[in-house]
């Protein structure tokens, strides 16, 4: 017997998952889904920010620029920030030895996921901060396909870590 090719495979597990689950599907809308943030800290702490509770907090801007894009602010609130609410706060002095033992995986609502070093995060290695965001630069509310939530990586210009409907935060030791 042949063995079937990798397209052949993709599309008999697709059908499987679709025969497993009849009610899911990837294109629902996000709009129905509540803009809840989930944070998890690698020693299992962990907070659930709702958009009402994130617009609440103090705002914070950063500059941005995609490659071929004019420069934008991003106003939302930094990742420092969040993670210092939900019980790690990067502001002191941890040292780098556990600062850069732990990595931040970022997760949107479709299962895209984006790594970051958690001293990508720290203030005290001085990268641009990375940015939780839930509007345009014009105030206007972000498209279903992009929000209620993303997460922008200020720094980069190419947006390969830039999470569309983002949903959770994640510490994890290395």
């Amino acid at each position: 017997m042949t063995r079937p090719s990798p397209v052949m495979r993709r599309r008999l597990c697709l059908a499987t998952l679709a025969a497993a689950w009849p009610a899911w599907s990837l294109a629902q809308p996000v709009a129905d889904a509540a803009a809840d943030l989930k944070v998890v800290l690698s020693d299992g702490r962990q907070r659930h920010f709702t958009l009402a509770e994130l617009q609440a907090l103090p705002a914070e801007t950063a500059p941005a620029r995609l490659r071929d894009r004019a420069p934008s602010e991003v106003r939302g609130v930094s990742v420092t920030t969040l993670l210092r609410l939900t019980g790690l706060d990067l502001t002191q002095n941890l040292g780098g030895g556990q600062v850069v033992s732990q990595a931040l995986i970022a997760r949107a609502a479709d299962g895209y996921r984006a790594v970051f070093a958690l001293a990508e995060i720290d203030p005290h290695f001085g990268h641009p901060p990375v940015m939780v965001n839930w509007s345009n630069p014009d105030g206007s509310t972000l498209p279903a396909r992009v929000g209620p939530l993303q997460l922008i990586q200020t720094g980069e210009t190419r947006p390969g870590r830039w999470i569309r409907q983002l949903v959770s935060l994640e510490v994890k030791a290395l």
